[in-house]
């Protein structure tokens, strides 16, 4: 079934990668055929001369890209791959097909198959079998799991974590509700004032919004990160929301001295830091950076989830505290209970004491390596376009709307950052050329239009074009605090994580084609 030849032992390119090639390569030009058995991991090592753990690497990748279906105790098989997800991408379909039909790129999606395997299994098992407990015992969750969770936090980010200091939550979004209402300030005549990035997560300004709690943009920018000239300008936030290792969804990161003068200032004003540690697991061959929770234990809560190694519709995270914040923090979580089952945190903690989420992350990290250089590989040669936030993560930035602008020569916390101007060189930009982004108001903050009308006007042309033609991705001014200033060119953002590698190489197809029409050379290279 399979030559030998499909390996060259002179190559650098490693036998595992080649074999998956091979073997991906066969499936898609329908050598293979959905169903057919595939030899086992053992008897195809012998036919190649290779060692096991070769062939077991490469159909665990194939798995997880969704070319095959691994079924415990049976055969490995071909899959049914997605109709049309093998040949190149035709003209624009007349119609454009339902948000069901669609390969959906939007981020926030990690790849979930093959996470039901023989772990997976056998934690939930044996978790469901438990009788269930008279009552919650400790509303900041199961002894078991905090421990569990410290012991990942130690292997993982290189922190010490007191079990005591674990609070289980349903996710990012009840952590921030927590934090919310621990953090604020207790007479209910002043609310309380958190700042947050500025593009950012959106869901972090819903929340606070939700309980009454004001969101104080910070302006981060795509090479300059978070301005840290415009965070120490402000004494009366309660807390600040912030990303460091992987900026949501821009993908810069806080260097060093950015941290600590963050810290610094955060120290000197009484500024709770929520530091929100999403993505470290997926750091693409860069050294991850420690948690700012190295740094001051005291003042920093770290925020966590298994969002994007397992699954966001679990609802399961965690916030690490110490001292006075843990108080607060643990006095809100017993307020408002744990929204947490004890059969899922039962099942948790086995699946993090018997290693079987370092083997899940490992598996997904090989897989996501190989993703990520396919969306290089196909919207890097696009004229006119700049990838961005590929430095980690699940989601990458397309830049197609960058703009030549006074740029500040003096640092503003980590680098210079382009579109970003001072009061003085603003007062320099010719009249006519101010009208884009505005200038800094009397505190000395940008004022004005987040993007120019022509900007955002090609924005949504091209993600509605893209959605015309069956894909789904979200528009970078999507991530902009609405009213106020947001210093961002044109550009979308998409995941690839989720679909499947087939769909996921159309889809990427059909992106290239859509920018390389809008562009103003008018094709790829």
């Amino acid at each position: 079934m399979i030559a030998s030849g499909i390996l060259d032992r002179s190559s650098t390119v490693p036998l595992h990668v080649q074999l998956t090639h091979g073997l991906r390569g066969a499936i898609v030009d329908g050598r293979w055929v959905a169903g057919e058995p595939l030899p086992s991991t053992r008897a195809l090592a012998g036919d190649l001369g290779v060692a096991r753990g070769t062939v077991v690497a490469a159909y665990e990748t194939l798995a997880g890209e969704g070319y095959l279906v691994v079924r415990p105790g049976g055969r490995t098989t071909v899959a049914t791959l997605p109709l049309g997800s093998a040949g190149p991408v035709d003209a624009p379909t007349p119609h454009r097909p339902s948000d069901a039909a669609a390969i959906d790129l939007r981020p926030g999606r990690p790849g979930t198959r093959g996470l039901a395997d023989a772990a997976w299994r056998s934690a939930w098992r044996r978790a469901s079998a438990r009788d269930p407990e008279a009552d919650v015992d400790d509303e900041t969750g199961l002894p078991a799991l905090r421990e569990e969770i410290a012991r990942h936090l130690g292997r993982t980010r290189g922190l010490a974590v007191d079990p005591a200091d674990v609070i289980v939550t349903a996710g990012t979004s009840d952590a921030l509700l927590l934090a919310a209402l621990a953090l604020s300030p207790p007479s209910h005549r002043m609310p309380g004032r958190f700042g947050v990035e500025n593009p950012g997560y959106p869901r972090v300004r819903a929340v606070l919004s939700r309980v009454g709690v004001e969101a104080v943009p910070l302006p981060v920018t795509i090479d300059g990160g978070l301005d840290l000239e415009v965070v120490e300008r402000h004494g009366d936030l309660d807390a600040v929301v912030v990303t460091p290792h992987h900026h949501y969804p821009l993908g810069s990161r806080m260097d060093a001295t950015a941290r600590a003068r963050l810290i610094a200032w955060a120290r000197g004003t009484g500024t709770i830091v929520i530091e929100d540690d999403y993505d470290s697991e997926f750091p693409h061959g860069r050294a991850p950076l420690p948690p700012l929770r190295l740094l001051d234990p005291h003042g920093v809560a770290l925020v966590g989830t298994v969002s994007k190694l397992l699954s966001p519709a679990l609802r399961f995270g965690w916030i690490i505290a110490s001292g006075r914040v843990r108080e607060r923090l643990g006095a809100a979580r017993a307020d408002l209970d744990l929204p947490v089952s004890s059969v899922l945190q039962h099942a948790l903690a086995s699946y993090l004491a018997e290693g079987s989420l370092a083997r899940h992350t490992a598996r997904r990290r090989r897989d996501y390596r190989h993703r990520r250089r396919l969306v290089l590989e196909t919207l890097e040669p696009v004229d006119g376009v700049r990838l961005a936030a590929m430095n980690g993560g699940l989601h990458a930035v397309v830049l197609f709307g960058e703009r030549e602008t006074a740029v500040a020569s003096g640092s503003r916390g980590q680098s210079t950052a382009p579109g970003v101007v001072s009061q003085r060189e603003w007062e320099a930009v010719p009249e006519g050329a101010r009208s884009w982004g505005g200038g800094p108001d009397a505190a000395g903050e940008r004022t004005g239009e987040p993007q120019r009308e022509g900007e955002g006007e090609r924005e949504r042309a091209v993600v509605a074009a893209i959605a015309e033609r069956g894909v789904l991705v979200s528009a970078l001014s999507e991530y902009a605090v609405p009213g106020a200033a947001a210093d961002l060119p044109a550009g979308i953002v998409l995941g690839y994580a989720e679909p499947t590698t087939p769909q996921l190489t159309r889809a990427l197809a059909v992106v290239a084609d859509v920018l390389a029409a809008a562009s103003p050379m008018g094709a790829r290279t």
